[in-house]
């Protein structure tokens, strides 16, 4: 983790710099570009990304919280979090990576777009493996305190996911709704004749 560090953050420095240059066109200084450091957006960006290449819950703070909106309490604590990742990344998906699409950094807070892809090839949350392949796209907003992740929330389409995982039952449903009368069925009120 302490080994990739330096890289992550000058490569945190220069995206960064990418996506706000505007804002420091006027006020940059001969010195450069803003420094990776704790409490700044740079430093912010670079514990995320440092996250994102092995997702290593030691970058989680001890008592952090972790909050997928599909469900409804948070992980707390980094030994929740590393079980759900553990549960994720290895467990119930093999194969994973991330696509970053947007990120956007403001002090203390990261904002995420990204692509989540991995194989069904375990349990999840108590449902047999599928051996389906998902891509998922997520919304991500985490607030950075040192060099640490002290919250974050994910925000996914449940659906997105299920229906990519169960083929088979979703095509039951579709089946079972074209049989319905017109107007009795459909996904969005998932009224079955």
């Amino acid at each position: 983790m302490q080994t990739l560090l330096p890289t992550v953050r000058t490569v945190a420095s220069f995206v960064l710099s990418l996506s706000i240059a505007p804002l420091f066109a006027l006020a940059q200084t001969s010195e450069g570009l803003p420094e990776a450091t704790a409490g700044t957006s740079a430093g912010s960006l670079a514990v995320i990304l440092e996250f994102i290449v092995d997702h290593d819950t030691a970058y989680f703070a001890e008592d952090a919280e972790y909050q997928v909106m599909a469900e409804p309490e948070p992980f707390r604590g980094r030994e929740a979090i590393s079980e759900f990742f553990g549960m994720m990344y290895g467990g119930a998906f093999t194969d994973t990576h991330v696509e970053l699409r947007t990120v956007l950094a403001d002090g203390s807070r990261v904002v995420l777009e990204f692509v989540f892809n991995g194989t069904n090839s375990g349990e999840l949350m108590g449902m047999a493996p599928t051996g389906q392949r998902v891509s998922v796209p997520i919304l991500g907003i985490f607030e950075i305190e040192g060099d640490a992740i002290r919250s974050g929330r994910i925000y996914y389409d449940t659906a997105t996911m299920t229906q990519q995982l169960d083929s088979t039952t979703r095509a039951l449903l579709d089946r079972a709704l074209a049989a319905c009368p017109s107007g009795n069925g459909g996904w969005h009120g998932l009224t079955l004749c």
